[in-house]
């Protein structure tokens, strides 16, 4: 016979329930891992994404061009294609071309100049010596102070590669990634429509296909009005810095405008390597302290009124980018790729935010990079 006070006994057979704050602490940490892996797979795949994005990049900038040859002028996709990347890599290796033997003749002549510079600018290391020699001897009297001043231990020094090898090896990894983009960048030019056709036909309602070509025409639009722009802005900063070094007599002044014009790429960065290297060009050509002052402080006039009035007053009509993510976004990418990286840095925030802005789950990141002007 069973007893009668167990069997009121309640027995509550269900699981303890996991507390809330448990489960967004452990998304948390997931969500955490899953972005350090990420970044941890882009900074050890570069040599094969950075072709890729170049690629992606020149295709939303192109692909307008490929259609309006398709349909004004009834060229095939595959020609006009071939057309459009064969005048883009003719003008790259022709600027190269022109301007490899004035930058290798600068190059070659630095270590020689470098004389030259040291005595502009003895009259400034003269302070700097004294208190170098003053602290050297602080260090000695603190060492015999110390019984530490007998014999150093050796020091073993490990031999890296050579200049040679390092200039060879980057090379050749910059010619095999130029391939590859060129070679990616002709396919999906030439399969742009096919492509978007091919992704249309899997999604089986006509009002979603009818918004997703939509979406895709308008965020192309965006993109590469946004590039396009930019490098028109570019190139006008690089006429403008190439002519003025051409009044101030600076040497080479097509060399000193494409350095800016690509520099440029680079926001605040790019200025600042510019106004370094048109000082120490000037530093090397001139010997007055107004003729060495004026090509430095012409590059940076130039460059302060394309950042705060040329670029706004354009770009801004449709897009705009917020600062803090454009600094944030340059420490990123050039952390992780260098100077590929820097210069990618604001097409790739830019492409982002774009694409942000027309996928309604992410408008809110879109908002936090910069408010559409539209």
């Amino acid at each position: 016979m069973s007893d009668p006070s167990l069997a009121d006994v309640h027995v509550d057979e269900t699981p303890p329930r996991v507390t809330q704050p448990y489960h967004r602490t452990r998304s948390g940490m997931l969500t955490g891992l899953f972005i350090l892996a990420i970044f941890y797979t882009i900074y050890f795949t570069s040599a094969l994404l950075i072709p890729i994005i170049l690629a992606v990049i020149f295709n939303l900038l192109l692909s307008p061009i490929v259609r309006w040859l398709n349909r004004r002028l009834r060229l095939p996709t595959g020609l006009a294609a071939g057309m459009v990347l064969l005048i883009l890599l003719s003008s790259i290796a022709g600027a190269f071309y022109s301007l490899s033997d004035p930058a290798t003749r600068w190059l070659r002549d630095l270590p020689t100049a470098a004389a030259d510079i040291k005595g502009k600018v003895e009259a400034f290391r003269k302070p700097v010596k004294d208190i170098q020699d003053a602290a050297s001897k602080v260090q000695d009297l603190a060492e015999e102070a110390t019984g530490n001043g007998g014999d150093s231990p050796a020091m073993v020094t490990i031999q890296g590669p050579d200049l040679t090898q390092m200039v060879l090896g980057g090379t050749l990894s910059f010619a095999a990634g130029l391939m590859i983009a060129a070679v990616l960048l002709f396919f999906m030019l030439a399969s742009n429509d096919t492509l978007l056709r091919q992704a249309i036909s899997v999604i089986p309602r006509f009002r979603e296909k009818k918004q997703l070509v939509e979406m895709i025409r308008e965020m192309e639009d965006d993109i590469s009005f946004y590039l396009l722009t930019i490098s028109i802005i570019n190139g006008g900063l690089g006429l403008a810095v190439g002519g003025l070094m051409y009044l101030l007599d600076m040497p080479n002044p097509i060399l000193w405008g494409v350095m800016a014009a690509v520099f440029n790429y680079v926001p605040l960065l790019g200025s600042m390597a510019g106004i370094g290297v048109v000082t120490l060009v000037a530093l090397l050509t001139f010997d007055s302290f107004w003729a060495i002052l004026l090509p430095p402080l012409g590059y940076f006039v130039l460059t302060a009124l394309e950042g705060q009035l040329v670029t706004p007053a354009i770009v801004a009509r449709r897009m705009s980018l917020n600062p803090v993510a454009v600094f944030l976004s340059l420490i990123l990418w050039t952390w992780l790729w260098g100077i590929a990286g820097a210069l990618l840095a604001v097409p790739i925030l830019a492409t982002f935010k774009i694409c942000c802005d027309h996928i309604e789950p992410l408008k809110p990141t879109g908002a936090m990079l910069g408010q559409s002007a539209r």
